[in-house]
């Protein structure tokens, strides 16, 4: 039997199912999210890296995205998660470095230096304002890190080199500081920049004084090795001058100078006016050091020659123009006249000799020393005259004819005297001065006057004093003082006065001879005895209050048996062996 059951309707609201489905589910994800969450935190607490944080974040992130039941604001939470993760994982990497470095800089493994040099090259690529705040403030620290720490090498190096005191640990450290000054100028930090004045100041004013003391050491290694001349140690002062600094005071000894250029300044000063004690006296040293050239190169050649004029001369003039001779011109004048004067004299005196009695020899030597006063200044006017008087003494002679002679005369600048026009005789002798002296001819020498005078050439020299200084050089017409010997009674005999033929003595009358006795004989003279132990016939013959004379002394060597003597020194030796034999 048909039941007809009552129909019954059922409303069913799908979408608050599914949204009850939905709430139940997402209810379910949130907790276990959250017990992800509260894992995650344990982890962390308990070390978790911050790679190993971010690997596990992007993980559930990708989950949350891939799953049906997506939550948005969770996705959001994770990536901002992820995003705060990886922003302390930078933070802890510069961290860890950050430590690291300060570590090695506590330990001394690198300096405050490297330390700056580390932090600054973290801050590279780093976009983070944060952490690159965070990077500039360690470096800003580090820099005064830095600063101090330059500051403490920098007065360690200045304690140093004051201690040290050389000119290059000086010249070094006194650049660092400089340096350093620049700095604090550009930071504007104005205590600084006067503190290291101060400092600068007082390595200068030590800088100056070593480098005076290390001038003069190398001055007097350099003098004592080759030598130096006087020109040499006054550029030498001048250029110390030049380079040397002309503010800083400097102290030298017990006494304290302006600055170095003041000491130098004093010491040329010094040098100059002749009482500097280190570089002696300029003026004497210069007269003293061409004295020497200059004879140097006359023993070598006989004579300076032009070369070594003229280099004298050049420097003289060079000298006389600078500025620090102008205050000591009258000294220099009168030390350039001496200088030049014994230097032309040397010269003028080989003119004269080599212009010989060659008349044209001598007209060629008056040029060259007129020459000579041109080109040097010093007068040479006594030298030609001495020329001229050598050819006044060859015509008085005859050997120059009084034409030729008046023909030359103006040319060697000399007045003729009056010449008697009787021809002089070849060969005749030499008259005697009218003082008892002898008047020498041309061809005659000291040593052969002497000679024939019967006494030495030092003792000639010693009556002749204006001879001494050139003996050779002695010119026809000069009177020579000669010895006086004591008289030999000797029968007078008529001399023969030049230019009047000697006439025959008048015979006297015969006498008649008568017969007288026989006088006794008379025993032969006895040589007197002498103490005189040296060499020369003629001190020995003085010794023994003897006549020392040629004439003596010939009649002498002939009673002891010597003929045709003449004086040489062979006989006269043998003559006193023979008297010491006796």
């Amino acid at each position: 039997m048909a039941i007809t059951l009552p129909q019954i309707k059922i409303s069913v609201n799908l979408a608050n199912i599914v949204d009850a489905a939905i709430e139940v589910v997402q209810a379910e994800r949130r907790k276990e999210t959250a017990r992800v969450e509260a894992e995650f935190q344990k982890a962390i607490a308990d070390g978790l890296s911050y790679d190993e944080q971010i690997r596990l974040r992007e993980q559930y992130l990708q989950e949350e995205k891939s799953s049906s039941f997506s939550d948005e604001t969770h996705v959001m939470k994770l990536e901002k998660s992820i995003a705060d993760i990886k922003k302390l994982a930078r933070f802890n990497r510069y961290r860890e470095r950050y430590a690291n470095i300060l570590g090695e800089l506590s330990s001394g493994r690198i300096n405050e230096q490297q330390y700056l040099n580390t932090l600054k090259s973290s801050l590279n690529g780093v976009a983070d304002p944060d952490l690159r705040l965070e990077i500039q403030n360690n470096i800003s620290e580090a820099e005064g890190m830095v600063k101090q720490y330059r500051d403490t090498i920098l007065t360690n190096q200045v304690k140093k080199a004051k201690f040290d005191g050389t000119s290059k640990v000086l010249d070094e450290v006194l650049a660092s500081v400089k340096n350093a000054r620049v700095n604090a100028l550009i930071s504007d930090n104005q205590d600084e920049v006067t503190a290291y004045d101060e400092t600068i100041s007082s390595l200068e004013s030590q800088l100056s004084t070593v480098r005076i003391q290390d001038s003069l050491t190398d001055f007097q290694v350099k003098s004592s090795t080759r030598g130096t001349s006087p020109v040499e140690k006054l550029n030498f002062i001048n250029d110390e001058i030049s380079r040397a600094n002309p503010n800083q005071p400097i102290k030298i000894g017990d006494r304290t100078y302006n600055s170095a250029q003041e000491f130098w300044s004093l010491e040329r000063d010094g040098y100059l006016n002749g009482s500097s004690q280190i570089f002696g006296d300029f003026f004497n040293e210069l007269k003293t050091h061409t004295k020497n050239t200059v004879d140097a190169n006359t023993l070598k050649f006989g004579y300076p020659i032009q070369s070594v004029l003229n280099d004298v001369n050049n420097t003289l003039v060079s000298l006389g123009s600078r500025t620090e001779m102008q205050p000591y011109l009258n000294k220099f004048d009168v030390t350039k006249a001496v200088i030049l004067a014994d230097a032309v004299d040397k010269t003028a005196n080989k003119i004269v000799e080599s212009s010989g009695y060659n008349p044209d020899l001598m007209k060629k030597g008056v040029t060259q020393l007129q020459q000579l006063q041109q080109r040097y200044g010093i007068d040479t006017t006594a030298y030609s005259i001495s020329i001229g008087e050598r050819l006044t003494g060859l015509v008085q002679s005859g050997i120059v004819s009084k034409e030729e002679g008046v023909k030359l005369a103006p040319d060697i600048q000399v007045t003729l005297p009056k010449i008697s026009e009787e021809p002089a005789v070849p060969g005749a002798p030499a008259t005697p001065a009218a003082t008892g002296g002898y008047v020498i001819k041309s061809g005659d020498t000291l040593s052969a006057i002497a000679k024939n005078a019967g006494i030495s050439l030092n003792q000639l020299l010693e009556l002749n004093p204006s001879f001494k200084a050139n003996p050779n050089l002695i010119k026809p017409g000069q009177e020579v003082a000669l010895a006086t010997a004591a008289p030999t009674p000797t029968p007078v005999t008529p001399q023969a006065t030049p230019g009047v033929i000697p006439q025959a003595p008048t015979t006297p009358p015969a006498v008649p001879k008568v017969n007288q006795p026989t006088p006794p004989a008379q025993p032969a003279p006895v040589q007197p005895t002498s103490t005189y132990a040296g060499s020369s016939i003629v001190d020995y013959l003085k010794s023994t209050g003897g006549d020392s004379s040629f004439a003596a002394r010939k009649k002498l060597a002939g009673e002891k048996g010597m003929q045709n003597y003449t004086g040489t020194a062979e006989q006269n030796t043998e003559l006193l062996k023979v008297l010491r034999e006796q």
